[in-house]
């Protein structure tokens, strides 16, 4: 006989089995249950006035992209290089409003291997790097959203099997974002997205000669371990698209030039072209230096993108397309806004004075003169004495991301050309005499290719100066002495030259 508190055990003790056997049950099919998760709503975004007429006064440049670099997309990750899901919201909305349109790379191929190509007055490529998940949950419905393309560049090796849950891309989610047409891919490295002990550091790996066994490792096995990065990366892309890919970005943006090895960093373009890439792109970081948008003339191996972090504005943003976008040369100089550096720079039609009681100079602040190829110059000088003498620079790279510049110094009785690179010391290129000047001077300063043929008074020297001056805008100087002088530049204008 059973007693009944024997079946009271009993029930409870069977309750508890089914219930444990419905947890297993429960958690086996979860744990089972391949890993795909949703895509995200795009968060509702509204630009305010503001921001909306700083994005619509964005200048254009036909024949160029601005390229920028993304990494992740969460309201979860904190990292530095993620934005939250509003603030991308608000970057893309602000560059449709500005009248961005995307590009695909193969457009980008075209036009800087000097093809046909057909672009947008505003073009723009988006990248993001890396291969985040995110590329799928929340990228790209807000692609879709503002009509935008983008290239995810993935580090090949972080890529995961479908359903298996990850910070990265899975394959499922690879061909599901190509299969949209919004969507192309390029290479991160395979394996390189990482820093590695180097002698006395850690760097990363791609440009650099790692340790291996406590030793740098010889630029045959540095060729080898490179070679064979490039391959496995190539060969995810053959398996997942069929296909290799065409594009590269540089882990870190680093493409090894300040490097323990930059003699070996500098073969880096022939071993991408041997593993069948095409272009290569830097910069992840927000830019410290001057970065231009892609044009016909930019390098194929180290093409410009703009870096953006956590803590990019849209303000932020605006200011650096601005920056990276070609301004036209103009015709009257003497109407732009010109800013002083140890000089005031007085405006009045069609002049421009410029004083100091030293070396003061007139610049054009942030203006991008990348485009500013070949062009002639002329004004007319009043102002020049024994105690004064005009300066006036050209092809200066201030705004065209080289640091130099061709001077021409214009003396009461003498003029000199000189160029300058970087903070090397200023070389005299040629000098001559010049006759009494009386009211002023009339001024021709031509350069084309690496010729500057300069008359003063009918005066002319003819000189040749370093092809790293390829580039670059105008400023006026003073050198004065003896107290305040002015130098007028009267009727300064500009006219670029036809091939």
């Amino acid at each position: 006989m059973i007693r009944p508190v024997g079946r009271l055990t009993a029930a409870v003790n069977g309750t508890v089995f089914v219930a444990a056997l419905a947890l297993v049950l429960v958690v086996w099919v979860a744990a089972s249950r391949p890993f795909d998760p949703p895509q995200q709503a795009p968060v509702p975004v509204r630009l305010d006035a503001a921001t909306a007429r700083a994005a619509a006064g964005l200048p254009g440049y036909p024949g160029t992209v601005v390229v920028l670099t993304y990494h992740a997309v969460s309201d979860g990750d904190h990292a530095g290089s993620t934005l939250t899901r509003r603030l991308f919201g608000e970057h893309l909305a602000a560059l449709a409003a500005a009248g961005y349109r995307t590009v695909r790379l193969g457009d980008v191929e075209r036009l800087i291997a000097h093809q046909p190509v057909r672009l947008p007055p505003r073009a723009l490529l988006l990248t993001f790097d890396d291969g985040t998940l995110t590329d799928w949950t929340t990228v790209d419905p807000m692609l879709q959203r503002y009509h935008f393309t983008a290239v995810a560049f993935l580090t090949t090796s972080k890529m995961v099997p479908a359903g298996t849950p990850s910070y990265y891309l899975s394959t499922r989610q690879l061909r599901a974002l190509r299969a949209t047409g919004r969507w192309e891919f390029g290479s991160h490295s395979h394996a390189m997205h990482e820093q590695v002990p180097v002698p006395g550091d850690l760097a990363p790996p791609l440009g650099n000669r790692i340790l291996v066994r406590g030793r740098p490792e010889s630029p045959a096995a540095w060729r080898s371990r490179v070679r064979g990065d490039l391959a496995r990366s190539q060969a995810f892309f053959r398996h997942v698209f069929g296909r290799p890919a065409s594009a590269f970005s540089y882990p870190f943006g680093d493409t090894g030039s300040t490097g323990d090895a930059p003699a070996l960093a500098g073969e880096l373009p022939g071993l991408l072209r041997a593993a069948g890439f095409g272009v290569a792109f830097v910069g992840e970081n927000v830019p410290t230096e001057h970065v231009n948008a892609v044009g016909a003339q930019s390098p194929r191996w180290t093409l410009d993108r703009i870096g953006v972090r956590a803590t990019t504005s849209v303000s932020d943003l605006l200011e650096m397309v601005r920056g990276a976008v070609p301004v036209a040369p103009p015709h009257d100089l003497a109407a732009l806004r010109w800013m002083g550096d140890l000089a005031t720079c007085a405006h009045r039609p069609g002049a421009l004075a410029v004083r100091s009681d030293g070396y003061g100079t007139c610049a054009l602040g942030d203006v991008n003169t990348s485009q500013w190829l070949d062009y002639a110059l002329q004004a007319r000088l009043t102002g020049v004495n024994r105690r004064s003498a005009a300066v006036i620079a050209v092809r200066d790279g201030a705004g065209a991301g080289h640091r130099g510049r061709v001077e021409v110094l214009i003396g009461e009785s003498s003029m000199v050309v000189r160029q300058q690179i970087g903070d090397a010391t200023r070389v005299v290129l040629a000098k001559a005499a010049l006759p009494p000047g009386g009211t002023g001077r009339a001024v021709r300063i031509q350069v084309r290719h690496d010729t500057a043929d300069v008359t003063v008074d009918g005066r002319h020297l003819r000189v040749t100066f370093d092809r790293r001056l390829h580039e670059g805008g105008i400023k006026f100087a003073i050198a004065a002495e003896g107290g305040h002088q002015t130098v007028v530049y009267d009727r300064p204008t500009l006219t670029p030259s036809t091939p």
